[in-house]
């Protein structure tokens, strides 16, 4: 199979991925009383970020402090590939406060990186060409909430960012790896995040499987080698691996643990 005909694959498997999140997502608000009726309207990326939206909103008004320590009410049971094998790691003790729930009140310049560029093989890969824009998966239209939090900000402008290549050692604004997309993503939302995962692991509170709430980040392997932001019902958003796009996808069954910016 050529580079192009696996790129469409992929492309059609991130599309079939984002509405299923949306529905899972969905389902979820619908269950736990956040949301009082479903998402109007059929684009899935709307409907996963309203979703998303009236979760963050009923965390906030159920602990306005920031510090939920229980969200399975909210979230629903942890899902399995949360649940199992997070790996046994100390709490970041100095870190004594999180953002992802404070009122959002603008963002912070982090700058960007091209990276390696969108013309060069990296690990035996070309970055995926880009796609044209059709404001659904690619570019996807999103609202913006009158009184959004800290999450809601870096959540929506990760999924804005839906289809673009991604690019080793890029941090936007066109082509991001997986630590890029979420230092972009936050410092959009007003906070200012590492280009790495090792160093954005300690950069937020280290919270347990049953806490788990939209916008925390998602650090997989023993060498923390990846970062997606959580969603909810076990998917994430992140920037995969050469040759693929930002896109949506169900949480790793082996991740080191959740982090609260």
């Amino acid at each position: 199979m050529g580079a192009q005909p696996r790129t469409r694959v992929a492309a059609e498997l991130d599309r079939q991925n984002l509405r299923l999140a949306a529905f899972a997502v969905e389902a979820q608000a619908l269950t736990s009383g956040a949301l009082r009726h479903p998402v109007a309207g059929h684009r899935p990326a709307v409907v996963l970020y309203e979703s998303v939206l009236a979760l963050l909103r009923e965390a906030r008004a159920g602990h306005p402090t920031g510090r939920p320590t229980d969200t399975r009410r909210l979230m629903g049971p942890v899902p399995i590939n949360l649940a199992h094998r997070v790996e046994p790691r100390p709490s970041h003790r100095q870190v004594w406060a999180t953002h992802t729930l404070a009122r959002f009140h603008g963002s912070v310049p982090v700058g960007g990186s091209a990276g390696i560029g969108t013309h060069t093989i990296f690990r035996h890969s070309r970055p995926a060409p880009f796609q044209r824009p059709d404001r659904v998966y690619v570019d996807p239209r999103i609202p913006m909430p009158a009184h959004p939090t800290v999450a809601a900000v870096a959540i929506r402008a990760a999924m804005q960012k839906l289809g673009h290549p991604y690019v080793w050692a890029a941090a936007g604004p066109a082509t991001f790896d997986c630590s890029g997309l979420v230092r972009y993503a936050y410092g959009r939302a007003g906070v200012n995040l590492t280009h790495y995962t090792v160093s954005q692991w300690n950069e937020g509170r280290l919270v347990p499987p049953r806490s788990a709430l939209p916008g925390d980040l998602v650090l997989v392997g023993h060498t923390l080698h990846h970062v997606g932001i959580y969603l909810g019902a076990g998917w994430m958003i992140n920037a995969p691996f050469t040759g693929h796009y930002v896109d949506v996808v169900p949480v790793p069954t082996h991740i080191a643990g959740l982090v609260r910016p």
